[in-house]
């Protein structure tokens, strides 16, 4: 699945092959679990097909979105598709910018901490305003990042707040939430105290959402539900959202701060699960953005409404660590073994991914030193080896008893996850005599609810960042992290990781060096399979500008930056 962050990022992020989170964990944002962050992720944006000429300012973009969202509640939210509304109705402590780069967002300014970078003091913007024209305060962010470290609310996206003072005595019943480091000092003033420095935190609080205390008082867990049970701080205004149906509408919000700047009034969304009925919309002018996948990203090279953009979401699969024959090093070690990632991404899902041989992913986290890409200093850490593989299998045989072994993969029901479930079901029947893989492709609800009771024997998941650390993968696979629905546990990896996390005492480049470590242990005993970085294409009118994506950009894009050319 795909998360974003997880399974997609961040909204995505991030962003799984299965899941597709949103943001917990800084393994940010968005889960393909999946879970990813595995499978599609948020899905585009698009205008009218008619755009241009007089008026055209006022025209409604029409976009596609690839699911229907869980819920828009920004405390609770993991997987991709609610990350997407999110990314339009919400904005947090600081915001991307049309360039994608961390800018203040309800906020006067970004700020530089003070207590040796644990204590940050923020002032929130004058004109910050929700919908129905009251004021932002203090205690909107008090009392929702309260609310979201408090175990009753059942958030399983807290990766983010997790460095707040007192987070862990909070999170796990012992404390009262008011005992959190986030306190207001007046209605405009409020400080976030952090139990050491973090180098990435400013990445982190575009996720720090304010939610309306009296929107909390009055609707309770069912916040974020529907359109009625949301109150947007953000560009748009959702409506029409009734929490199961698949259409509804933004509407600029005349009373968020920069309106001014929101070009287009209203986009019309539509949720399009298929990617053949995605194109044929856009074709037929329906819609002027959507996403693609697989083999229409191919069929699409040459048409100039194409845009394919690399992405840091990683997708790979994950093994239940609760199950005897799951748990078996040398069963892990086979399954990665007989993966031919390249062939993968390059002859069955044909969208511009590339073959992953890590955990990791390419191009995203560099050396402090000498800025050299984390998985060039690491090398293939995944390699493909049919010979070594049924070694490894014959070995699994012996010590889990058995000649004979069936497990099922856990997949969305999507092109891009069935294909791949497809490409490893026959990489093992030709490879490991004996064992059978039995493909199970669900909705991605379903995929996400049973990623998180480890109800499978192997699943898809993919994890879209939160901030350029390689950390935020790794962070995935402690086992205190809610993400690591695979139960896994390595008391070595985890102490290299607590080393990697203490800011306090270990610098820039000494926590480079233990997250090598911890990345070369994770990865020799073969905790996770990786499969596939992800690219995103869009088809894109070429009558809407302002929509830029990078790698930690969730699949709609921002559509507050969208105009009409």
């Amino acid at each position: 699945m795909d998360t974003t962050r997880l399974y997609g990022h961040r909204y995505q992020y991030k962003y799984i092959g299965g899941i597709a989170m949103f943001k917990d964990i800084r393994f940010t944002a968005m889960i393909s679990v999946v879970i990813g962050f595995m499978a599609v992720l948020l899905s585009g944006c698009a205008s009218t097909a008619v755009g241009g000429g007089a008026g055209s300012a006022e025209k409604a973009l029409k976009i596609t979105i690839p699911g229907e969202p869980l819920t828009i509640d920004p405390t609770k939210s993991i997987e991709t598709n609610g990350g997407a509304v999110i990314d339009q109705v919400s904005e947090g402590i600081y915001r991307r910018d049309a360039n994608n780069k961390i800018a203040a967002g309800v906020v006067d300014e970004v700020v530089k901490p003070t207590d040796n970078g644990t204590k940050y003091t923020f002032n929130i913007n004058k004109d910050a305003k929700w919908q129905d024209g009251s004021a932002i305060k203090s205690e909107d962010f008090v009392n929702s990042i309260d609310r979201q470290a408090d175990p009753r609310t059942k958030s399983q996206q807290t990766t983010s707040i997790q460095y707040i003072e007192n987070f862990a005595a909070v999170n796990s019943g012992k404390a009262d939430p008011s005992k959190l480091g986030i306190h207001a000092v007046n209605d405009r003033t409020f400080t976030i105290k952090l139990t050491k420095p973090v180098p990435f935190m400013n990445y982190e609080f575009t996720s720090f959402y304010p939610i309306q205390t009296s929107a909390i008082k009055k609707y309770g867990s069912q916040y974020g539900s529907s359109s009625d049970k949301t109150v947007a701080n953000g560009a748009y205004v959702i409506t029409g959202w009734n929490g199961t149906n698949d259409s509804w509408k933004y509407e600029k919000n005349k009373n968020y701060w920069d309106a001014k700047n929101v070009k287009i009034p209203e986009v019309d969304v539509t949720v399009v699960k298929d990617n053949n009925t995605a194109q044929n919309m856009f074709n037929g002018g329906q819609i002027d953005l959507t996403s693609l996948t697989g083999q229409y990203v191919k069929e699409n090279k040459n048409n100039k409404n194409l845009v394919v953009t690399e992405t840091g979401r990683n997708n790979y699969i994950y093994f239940n660590d609760k199950k005897k024959a799951t748990s078996n090093e040398n069963l892990r070690k086979a399954i990665s073994m007989v993966i031919d990632q390249d062939q993968l991404a390059e002859d069955v899902l044909q969208d511009g991914s590339i073959g992953a041989n890590n955990i990791v992913p390419k191009d995203y986290a560099k050396d402090p030193k000498t800025g050299e890409d984390f998985t060039s200093e690491m090398g293939d850490q995944a390699p493909t080896d049919t010979t070594k593989a049924k070694e490894y299998w014959a070995k699994a045989q012996k010590e889990i008893g058995k000649d004979k072994i069936s497990l099922d993969f856990l997949v969305d029901d999507t092109d891009t996850e069935k294909k791949l479930a497809e490409y490893v079901q026959g990489a093992v029947s030709n490879n490991l005599k004996g064992l059978t893989i039995n493909i199970e492709s669900v909705p991605h609800a379903t995929h996400v609810t049973r990623d998180f009771s480890t109800d499978f024997d192997i699943c898809t998941v993919g994890w879209g960042p939160d901030y350029p650390d390689a950390q935020n993968f790794l962070d995935g696979m402690r086992s205190n992290n809610t993400i690591n629905f695979s139960k896994f546990k390595d008391q070595q990896y985890d102490d290299l990781m607590n080393k990697v996390d203490d800011t306090t005492k270990y610098d820039a480049n000494q926590r480079w060096d233990f997250e090598k470590q911890a990345d070369k242990r994770l990865m020799s005993i073969a905790a996770v399979a990786p499969t596939y970085q992800a690219s995103q294409a869009h088809l894109i009118s070429s009558k809407v500008g302002g929509l830029k994506w990078d790698a930690m950009s969730g699949q709609s894009g921002k559509l507050q930056y969208a105009f009409w050319k």
